[in-house]
């Protein structure tokens, strides 16, 4: 678009896409934190490595750099080393350049691994239904489809051209439609169940205060998918937007959603973290309730969400202290 020219769209972009890499390095060693050390900082065994997890924040991280790096170093081609006709925009609509193809796969790659990671967390959440997420699967397998063909056309195109030209254009556009409807099917599948255990394990949990019934701990669980959701469909829905609109700003919107995808992925694991480190300190409350009321069983889960008895201090009215409680993590 020429009141947003290609030239202004890949510095504002590279700029757009540094500050949210810090923001995402940030969380990336956080998240390494939690998924290798425990909460003593001591270093887990490897038998307790939780390795898909681990193996897929690896690759967001390679993903995320790389395409930094290889932005830095289009822009460095277009504006200082090259010298021929056109000057930068000329530069940047050469479509099959291997910087181009690079970027493109830095997108797509790190949004459809997103996305696989989000039906795996469904798929445990629902102890392994695949009924339950075979459509967000077959729409994955979509957008996988459309990936590889967005990446052989763009090589194989050989002429001046953007993302935004009509023989990616309807490519770039099925991909973004098939990503955001699985997104939101399929965390919609995950925050239902979730509200589902909750409501239905609700008559067996004991509360201490008011505000614990508002604020369950799935009901925390819950917020952090949304949260999180959220910002990954917000980014890939403006993404999706700025595409269909033909401007030029897809290209900082797209760089962005590389490193919002990371940033999601390493929140939830981290968030999830701090909320089970906070159930497992002691808490004392006061209390006139016999003990026996504070004893739960793994027995009252009806719907197969894993929870754990752990201990808690529960202080009484008479000065005697008692152990009690439960949580749920998943």
């Amino acid at each position: 678009m020429e009141n947003f020219p290609i030239t202004e769209a890949q510095i504002v972009g590279l700029f757009l896409e540094s500050v949210f890499w810090g923001i995402y390095l940030i969380t990336f060693f956080l998240c390494l934190r939690v998924l290798l050390f425990n909460s003593n900082y001591d270093r887990k065994r490897l038998s307790d490595f939780n390795w898909p997890m681990l193996t897929v924040c690896l690759c967001m991280c390679a993903f995320a750099t790389m395409d930094v790096a290889v932005g830095l170093l289009h822009n460095i081609q277009a504006f200082v080393l090259y010298k021929g006709p056109g000057g930068p925009a000329e530069e940047f609509s050469h479509i099959s350049d291997w910087v181009n193809i690079v970027k493109t796969v830095d997108v797509v790659m790190q949004t459809t691994l997103g996305d696989a990671m989000l039906i795996y967390r469904c798929w445990i959440i629902y102890r392994k239904s695949w009924r339950v997420v075979a459509f967000s699967i077959l729409l994955w397998l979509g957008g996988a489809a459309c990936t590889a063909m967005i990446i052989h056309v763009e090589a194989t195109l050989h002429s001046n051209a953007l993302i935004t030209s009509s023989s990616l254009g309807p490519l770039v556009l099925s991909f973004w439609v098939l990503t955001i409807t699985q997104n939101l099917l399929t965390t919609g599948l995950i925050v239902f169940r979730i509200w589902r255990v909750d409501r239905q394990n609700a008559p067996f949990t004991y509360h201490t205060n008011s505000s614990s019934k508002q604020h369950s701990r799935l009901r925390e669980v819950m917020r952090i998918i949304i949260e999180s959701g959220l910002m990954y469909t917000t980014i890939a829905l403006l993404t999706f937007i700025t595409q269909i609109t033909n401007s030029n700003s897809t290209y900082g919107v797209s760089d962005v959603e590389v490193q919002v995808v990371g940033i999601t992925f390493n929140l939830i694991i981290i968030r999830a973290d701090g909320r089970r480190a906070a159930e497992e300190q002691p808490s004392k409350v006061t209390s006139t309730l016999p003990l026996h009321v504070l004893r739960r069983t793994a027995a009252s889960n009806k719907e197969g969400v894993h929870v754990t008895v752990v201990s808690s201090e529960f202080r009484h009215d008479d000065g005697k202290v008692g152990a009690g409680g439960e949580r749920e993590e998943y």
